[in-house]
């Protein structure tokens, strides 16, 4: 049980609490007691004053018989055994009827009482069986050294401790309960939290990730839950996002093998005539390619997102990187009978980037552009620059893109409806290559589109390379 935390913390505030209470509790009773020996020292001193009073205006000298029996009277009353002493420490009057002869003063009482009043509570003395208060003082009488001792019984200090004692214990006990009892409370309460957020770890193991913590106030505990909530949003976009990317692969995968599959069938039982072979296995070819193409763009992400992949930065002529790029598609550009325009008043604009990796994000951009312009439409290329960064603008007339393609348009295997039909090759993953790469670069690419009109792709890359 020892091994909870709850229970560490329960034990642990519990017997801090106690050893508190039994610390405040010794310190009460070690002051009371002392204040209440004072208080008898204060008795026991008004009461030799009384006494030694009475001896100076009644007796000039000593007179024992005489003395003794105002000192019976007063034992009578008061309780308290009396005796005097000459400077020797011989017993010459005492109080209890005995024989002063069996009663002697010590010399280091003597030594004592004439610094100062002595008073000590001990053990039984005198007639008492209980315990005793011995008070001795020194005094003069006709020019005569004495010394008056005093017995009182000591059992109402005793009884004093022994109640106090017993308050002291009842004390802490009930405190202790009570506190033990407060501990619980607020430790399970704190402790709630954590509790809540070790169910909800394990529904985020299960593979549950729908629900989220909700923050109870504390500062600290907040931060944790805070935390663990932005992690489950993490893994939760990262599991759909894997789930979807499965899903879209095989779905990318199935269609051409399909083709593939269905067409190398045909041609082998004879479905195709002989005549046609030809043909079909162009389609085969086209279709191998665009699996190898896929395969390919899923390595190059996996490389990118996996860190793996280290860009060699030098200082390039992106502008003339462009038009080498562009120079790639001048069969389709003259195919699709394209206007290309910008080029001819670019500046030169040199830059410090990865060679291949920004030839891919033009080759991606143009391959893209020339795909979705309208026929006989104008592809529009043009490089510019500021103080700190290069832009590259890809821009193609045709259908555009509304918002809500625009937020989607560098997801993978995104597709747009009018895309699906118009681009039968791609594999929806070459904007998505393009934003990582453009990362990879510490640069960005943005998209800007007007439905109906043209459809322009930004990409800015820092001049240099931290």
């Amino acid at each position: 049980m020892l091994n909870s935390v709850y229970s560490r913390i329960f034990y642990l505030c519990t017997i801090m609490l106690m050893f508190a209470c039994a610390l405040t509790g010794l310190i009460v009773v070690i002051y009371g007691n002392h204040m209440h020996e004072q208080e008898a020292y204060d008795h026991f001193n008004s009461t030799a004053r009384i006494m030694l009073s009475r001896i100076r205006s009644d007796y000039e000298e000593l007179d024992p018989e005489a003395l003794r029996a105002g000192m019976q009277l007063y034992t009578l009353n008061e309780n308290v055994d009396c005796y005097i002493f000459d400077s020797d420490g011989k017993c010459l009057v005492r109080s209890d009827y005995k024989d002063p002869a069996d009663m002697q003063l010590s010399a280091l009482l003597q030594m004592e009482a004439q610094r100062e009043p002595y008073c000590q509570i001990g053990a039984p003395a005198g007639n008492f069986t209980e315990s005793t208060a011995t008070y001795v003082e020194q005094f003069e009488l006709d020019q005569s050294v004495y010394y008056l001792m005093l017995l009182f019984p000591a059992a109402y200090v005793d009884a004093y401790y022994s109640k106090l004692m017993i308050v002291l214990v009842v004390a802490v006990l009930v405190t202790g309960l009570l506190g033990a009892l407060l501990f619980y409370f607020n430790t399970k309460q704190a402790l709630n939290p954590v509790l809540q957020i070790t169910r909800q770890a394990e529904n985020y193991a299960k593979g549950d990730f729908s629900a989220r913590l909700e923050q109870t106030g504390d500062p600290e505990m907040d931060r944790l839950i805070i935390t663990m909530n932005r992690m489950a949003d993490f893994i939760d976009k990262n599991e759909r996002s894997r789930r979807r990317f499965v899903s879209d692969v095989s779905h990318e995968m199935k269609t051409p093998m399909t083709t593939i599959g269905g067409f190398v069938d045909g041609i082998l039982d004879g479905t195709i005539p002989p005549e046609q072979e030809k043909q079909y296995l162009r389609t085969v070819s086209a279709e191998v390619q665009r699996l190898s193409r896929l395969v390919h763009s899923m390595l190059s992400i996996s490389r990118f997102e996996e860190g793996t992949y280290a860009p060699d930065f030098e200082r390039l002529d992106i502008t003339n990187l462009l038009i080498t790029t562009l120079l790639l598609f001048e069969q389709k550009v003259e195919r699709k009978e394209l206007h290309v325009e910008g080029l001819d008043v670019c500046p030169r604009t040199f830059a410090e980037v990865d060679r291949d990796l920004i030839q891919q994000v033009f080759y991606n951009l143009t391959e893209n552009a020339i795909k979705f312009v309208n026929r006989g439409g104008t592809l529009f290329l043009a490089v510019d620059s500021d103080e700190t960064q290069a832009h590259v603008h890809i821009r193609n007339s045709g259908e555009g893109l509304t918002e809500e393609e625009i937020s989607h348009v560098f997801e993978r295997f995104y597709k747009t409806d009018e895309s699906r039909g118009k681009d039968t090759t791609g594999v929806g993953l070459g904007l998505s290559i393009v934003s990582r790469i453009m990362l990879l670069h510490k640069g960005t690419v943005t998209v800007k589109s007007v439905k109906g009109e043209y459809t322009e792709f930004i990409v800015s890359m820092p001049l240099t390379q931290s």
